[in-house]
């Protein structure tokens, strides 16, 4: 189920607001010439960089935050506080954006230390005495890389930031236990990890194991015969060349099964489906009940490789067609 506000969260950022007004986290050294507040210093890539468009990404999002953050600059801070160490919420919001943006470039383990470092710096500074920078990391980071409807969700990204919740000594016990579910959820079939087991039945009822798919790729694809956002992603698989090419190489396999069981429409819909996928529900409903996966939104796509080792988690589809275009591209240049 899409969950847009954490409730407790924005009572902890109103909360945090309030603290900084009667606290005057303000301008340290009282100088008169404060940063403008709806202007993110924008990173200055290398010349020596900069022609290589690969090692420009890379330098972006290990130093994104770098000139934002310089004590210089925050000494000269407006004494606005509303603003988030100088810039505007909606702003902050939009920077953040394109930070996440800027991760999605490049390498996961630079992406992974990038926001590890962040929320590192965030976490120190709110243990000193100014809590708002990480409430407000925390507020924009879980719409953008939890909220199961975000097309940037990353759950691999977003676990720095619960590690961070978690160590924190200004967060509120009551906030943390508000983020003990999301905790629970990432680490459940976490990317990297081998993909829990389940049965699944085919139309003639017959039953078998996940595990026992043999492709060096498996798309299973997790939708409900009555979803039309289901619908609308199966037309776009269907006319997906790669998806296509994979399956006509032997390299993927896709098993499209719906989580609800069989029903009358699940029967109906059985042509909607390319004969080469396999088509299946979940025989006892198992699937449904979020014990084995957490299944937030439909669809809901997985991609696992030959050990069933999950490569991507609840994707967007766009992201899934990206990660197979680099897998066939792979295969391409083997052969």
């Amino acid at each position: 189920m899409k969950r847009l506000v954490n409730p407790t969260l924005a009572l902890f950022v109103l909360t945090v607001m309030g603290f900084c007004f009667f606290s005057g986290c303000r301008n340290k050294d009282g100088n008169n010439n404060p940063y403008q507040t709806n202007i993110f210093p924008a990173v200055k890539v290398p010349v020596t960089l900069s022609s290589n468009k690969k090692l420009s990404q890379e330098f972006v999002a290990r130093h994104f935050w770098d000139e934002f953050l310089k004590e210089d600059r925050l000494l000269r801070l407006s004494p606005d506080t509303s603003a988030v160490l100088g810039l505007k919420p909606q702003v902050f919001e939009e920077t953040f954006d394109n930070y996440i943006v800027s991760l999605s470039r490049v390498d996961d383990t630079i992406a992974q230390s990038s926001m590890e470092k962040l929320v590192d710096r965030a976490v120190k500074m709110a243990d000193d005495g100014y809590p708002y920078f990480f409430s407000k990391i925390m507020q924009v980071s879980e719409k953008v890389l939890f909220d199961a409807h975000s097309p940037m969700i990353n759950e691999e990204l977003y676990m720095p930031v619960l590690d961070g919740i978690g160590r924190c000594t200004a967060i509120p016990d009551n906030v943390k236990d508000s983020f003990r579910w999301q905790m629970a959820i990432c680490n459940k079939n976490r990317v990297g990890s081998i993909a829990a087991d389940f049965r699944y039945a085919n139309s003639y009822g017959r039953q078998s194991a996940m595990h026992l798919i043999s492709s060096d790729y498996l798309l299973v694809f997790f939708n409900d015969p009555d979803c039309p956002n289901c619908r609308d992603a199966l037309e776009k698989m269907k006319k997906s060349g790669v998806i296509r090419d994979l399956i006509g190489m032997g390299v993927l396999k896709v098993l499209a099964v719906s989580p609800g069981g069989k029903t009358n429409l699940w029967d109906e819909r059985r042509e909607d489906f390319p004969k080469e996928w396999i088509y299946a529900y979940s025989p006892d409903g198992e699937l449904d009940q979020g014990t084995i996966y957490t299944l937030r939104t439909s669809p809901s796509i997985y991609l696992l490789d030959e050990e069933k080792r999950v490569v991507l988690k609840d994707a967007s589809l766009q992201r899934a067609l990206r990660t197979l275009r680099a897998i066939s591209d792979h295969y391409v240049d083997i052969q």
